[in-house]
């Protein structure tokens, strides 16, 4: 299994179906079409996707996040294993690329990579500017992790800095 620029982890983290490809009959590596954004797409091996066969449907308001180079940048992240969103294709940016999707988190992952050990604090820090701005209570969305809400992080491979994006069922 290849790596990928904006994908950390494809094998633990990327969505999997036991539905052979659609494009090569394979049965091996075949990722849940669900989550392309294109609602024609039912599977796809990764060597399918590497060969450009379909790719992910990266909205307009994800690509307009890049100034520089968007078409480029753009076109790696549509033959990028999706992340398997709950609701929509939310894909961060920082220092002008898309950040790496590093999977999801549960409550003792923010606690484990926090300084102090206090994982609410760090989940306030590095919510997404969106969601920041929705929630009014920290706790109900830090208790509700693992549950309805799902935690998806992003780091930026030039600064480091890790954004986390809430989505909830």
């Amino acid at each position: 299994m290849r790596e990928y620029k904006y994908f950390f982890n494809v094998k633990r983290d990327a969505a999997f179906t036991k539905k052979q490809c659609e494009f090569c009959g394979g049965k091996e590596n075949c990722l849940e079409g669900v989550y392309f954004g294109d609602n024609s797409t039912e599977s796809i091996c990764l060597s399918c996707l590497d060969n450009k066969k379909a790719g992910v449907d990266v909205p307009v308001y994800v690509r307009e996040r890049i100034i520089k180079d968007q078409i480029p940048k753009s076109d790696i992240l549509k033959y990028t294993p999706p992340v398997p969103w709950v609701q929509y294709n939310d894909w961060q940016v920082c220092c002008d690329d898309y950040m790496q999707y590093m999977g999801e988190w549960q409550q003792r992952d923010f606690i484990n990579n926090s300084v102090d050990g206090d994982g609410i604090n760090m989940l306030k820090k590095i919510l997404d500017k969106d969601t920041k701005e929705k929630v009014d209570d920290i706790k109900a969305l830090w208790d509700d992790i693992g549950y309805d809400t799902v935690a998806y992080i992003f780091k930026c491979r030039a600064c480091g800095k890790i954004t986390v994006v809430c989505q909830s069922y």
